[in-house]
């Protein structure tokens, strides 16, 4: 099973700087770019990229020398097709209201809107080096019409949705670590925790679209959604530890009575058992560890 770990590249920092998440550094692209380079050598080689822009805007994400095109285009240049770069497209880290959506003015998300802002981001990243696209609209066309507009821009990105990502009280610290104005709020446009079939639509709609990867969002207390996407799906499948379930694990350990590795090493053992072909977090050191 690979590890895929999530990077905060940070617009406002000027080399390194630890984040709001315990043990999760936010760095500068040059930074950013010389730890993928160090990991490389530990045997991690792929990266989901998230942009901390010093100003909110969706305009401004996609220009050439914002923070994300500048991290992957200096990334590319210096370690080539060895690294994997997987950029996040979603709209929240740019937006004021921290929505993953554009929201029209009854509260309804804009279909046309969002996918036109989300296609807009995947190209730019994808032009500046990434090879890999990864939407989380939680919209019905999110691949079809990202991939649409990455072959009209000649650009050969390969699209992996946030397939199954459910309504989740567990965001709140990714939330904080990229400034989003809305806290700990559960979104009510993305799929409820109790409503599997729809997650499984989802999965089925993206891989039919397109998708070359599928990502089931949150996972550790998701894993029998896990298991059926990773029993039925035609592409290889992620699941993403996500920002609150990492830190549960690390408050348990500090608490006390536990320990960190032996925590991590029995999530990541569940999720290989799942047949998951790959996890995304943020707790590379700890699976490096273990595999080591």
């Amino acid at each position: 099973m690979e590890y895929i770990e999530c990077l905060f590249v940070d617009a406002t920092v000027a080399d390194a700087a630890p984040g709001p998440m315990p043990g999760v550094v936010h760095r500068s692209p040059a930074a950013a770019a010389a730890h993928a380079e160090r990991r490389l050598g530990q045997g991690v080689s792929r990266f989901l990229v998230f942009g901390v822009p010093a100003s909110k805007g969706l305009e401004g994400a996609a220009r050439s020398d914002a923070v994300v095109p500048t991290f992957l285009r200096t990334t590319r240049e210096r370690l080539g097709p060895d690294v994997g770069l997987i950029a996040d497209v979603g709209l929240s880290p740019y937006t004021t209201d921290g929505h993953s959506v554009i929201l029209g003015d009854d509260g309804v998300p804009d279909h046309e809107r969002s996918y036109a802002a989300a296609a807009d981001l995947a190209s730019a990243f994808a032009a500046a080096g990434a090879d890999t696209v990864a939407p989380c609209l939680s919209l019905p066309e999110q691949v079809g019409r990202i991939d649409d507009r990455l072959r009209r821009d000649d650009l050969a990105a390969a699209v992996m949705p946030y397939s199954a990502k459910f309504s989740s009280a567990l965001y709140g610290p990714y939330r904080a670590a990229v400034r989003s104005a809305l806290g700990s709020a559960r979104k009510a446009y993305q799929t409820d925790y109790s409503d599997i079939d729809k997650a499984r639509a989802q999965v089925g709609a993206d891989i039919a679209q397109g998708a070359a990867e599928v990502i089931v969002k949150p996972a550790m207390l998701y894993l029998d959604v896990l298991q059926e996407v990773c029993r039925d799906s035609t592409v290889p499948v992620a699941a993403y530890h996500v920002s609150g379930e990492y830190l549960a694990l690390i408050l348990a350990a500090e608490h006390g009575g536990m320990e960190r590795q032996e925590l991590f090493d029995e999530f990541h053992a569940a999720v290989r058992r799942c047949g998951a072909d790959a996890v995304i977090g943020y707790a590379a050191d700890d699976f490096l560890r273990s595999s080591g």
